[in-house]
């Protein structure tokens, strides 16, 4: 995941254009460092969700009471992916709530004729600046916490 000004994760963790955070981030034990994360990721879904709700078209408000967030913990095999030192948040529609959704969402079953899009995609571009804003955010207020606690 690559995130600009943000965190960049691959085979680790990077925090880009944040040298002071990314040595106080190195110097945290592995659990301090995935529950740093776990904050920041969660910080950036919610930022995400939030962004798609905004531009999801409302008829009976059914479509956007189903956008969830799902963490990795929950995911089917979350305990093999914390294993591996996965650590996510899925975005997307709950199913059991709005078993259409996918279709509406791609303006397949749309009423209104509407040229098809994706609801997802027009807000993670559009939002992108601030779900990094709110990962990187999330990250400088978890830090100082989490080496306090390091510390003890």
């Amino acid at each position: 995941m690559s995130v600009g000004s943000g965190i960049h994760a691959k085979q680790g963790v990077e925090f880009l254009g944040l040298p002071e955070m990314q040595k106080q981030f190195a110097a945290l034990t592995g659990s301090l460092q995935r529950k740093v994360l776990r904050q920041a990721v969660n910080a950036g879904a919610t930022a995400l969700a939030g962004a798609v709700r905004k531009v999801t078209p409302k008829r009976t408000g059914t479509l956007k009471k189903s956008i969830k967030k799902k963490p990795s913990s929950q995911w089917r095999g979350g305990k093999s992916a914390a294993a591996k030192g996965i650590i996510g948040v899925t975005v997307g529609y709950d199913l059991s709530k709005a078993p259409h959704a996918n279709l509406v969402a791609w303006s397949v079953m749309s009423s209104e004729g509407a040229k098809a899009q994706n609801y997802f995609n027009q807000a993670a571009k559009a939002a992108s600046s601030a779900i990094r804003a709110k990962i990187t955010a999330k990250a400088k207020q978890a830090l100082p916490k989490a080496i306090a606690k390091g510390a003890k």
